[in-house]
């Protein structure tokens, strides 16, 4: 059986017809090679720990190339938070002087592999990305035998699920120093300590959607939202550096990062109140529908007559 590397191809979330069209491309192409696997995957941020997709990803052997699109230090650490773990490669997407100094620095024991995360952004067609891949694979002396491992039945496997939308914050385990800011600062439970005291997300999907508070306040720049706009809270390596240089007051019209995380989490814990305001409203009525029919039968009355009244 002839030996192969995976290349992972992360569709986007949004749907949109160009980006469609250069997934369709890629997958088109690297489907000719005899020496890859190409895996097609859902959204790797909308995947969930113990989804059919998380599982397949960690079956991988070997090394592997990942295309998706999000900043290349966001799919690893998302990966490796997704317990998918290797050596981060370098790339035109993430070269070698903007690897961090610690990116391998896991909360766990790395394989010996080596990962390559390419943002599919930078390209508008799959041609100079293909290009890369070559280099990478000519330089690559090793390969596995993938098929047996992941069940693959032909050059292409397409992870069959269809996750939600997420919204949660990625650890950057390089930067950490688990100083417990974010845990601190955090009022919705999303963070935890191990039993070996290190940080983790313990419930993601606690994080309320389009809060990105604790990134604001991680004195390291250690915490990704990798679907935010802000590049440097999403996981580009030199806009997160340069934040930690910058005053950031500047940035956000006077506010300091603490003020803005803040008045983020507050944001936050109002929309989480209000929310609850609204089930325990909808609660009361349920328990109550005579009374809110007769309300309804008094206001159709009431419509009723104003409906006679002569308009002369």
């Amino acid at each position: 059986m002839l030996a192969k590397v995976v290349v992972v191809v992360s569709k986007d979330r949004t749907f949109q017809s160009a980006h469609e069209l250069l997934e369709k491309k890629l997958v088109e192409q690297l489907a000719r090679r005899d020496d890859v696997v190409v895996i097609v995957a859902p959204h790797l941020y909308d995947l969930t720990l113990e989804g059919p997709g998380s599982e397949l990803l960690r079956a991988i052997p070997g090394d592997m190339i990942v295309l998706a699109w999000l900043y290349p230090r966001a799919v690893y650490w998302l990966l490796d938070a997704h317990r998918v773990r290797g050596r981060l490669g370098a790339t035109s997407s993430l070269p070698a002087e903007d690897l961090d100094e610690a990116a391998s620095d896991s909360a766990q024991a790395l394989p010996d592999r080596t990962i390559w995360c390419f943002d599919l952004r930078r390209y508008g067609q799959p041609e100079p990305l293909v290009e890369e891949i070559d280099t990478i694979l000519a330089s690559a002396h090793r390969r596995w035998e993938v098929e047996a491992a992941l069940g693959a039945d032909g050059r292409v496997r397409r992870i069959e699920e269809k996750p939600s939308a997420r919204w949660y914050p990625v650890i950057d385990y390089g930067r950490c120093n688990h100083c417990l800011e974010c845990l601190n600062f955090c009022l919705f439970g999303v963070f935890s300590l191990q039993e070996n005291r290190q940080l983790s997300v313990e419930e993601p999907d606690a994080c309320r959607p389009g809060c990105p508070a604790c990134s604001r306040i991680c004195p390291q720049g250690a915490i990704m939202f990798p679907q935010h706009d802000d590049p440097a809270i999403a996981g580009d390596p030199k806009a997160s550096r340069s934040a930690w240089k910058l005053d950031l007051s500047q940035l956000f019209s006077g506010q300091s990062p603490a003020e803005l995380a803040a008045a983020e989490r507050a944001r936050a814990l109002a929309e989480q109140q209000g929310a609850g305001e609204a089930d325990t409203a909808a609660e009361r009525q349920t328990e109550r529908p005579d009374d809110a029919r007769a309300d309804r039968d008094e206001l159709d009355q009431l419509v009723d007559r104003l409906d006679d009244l002569p308009l002369d």
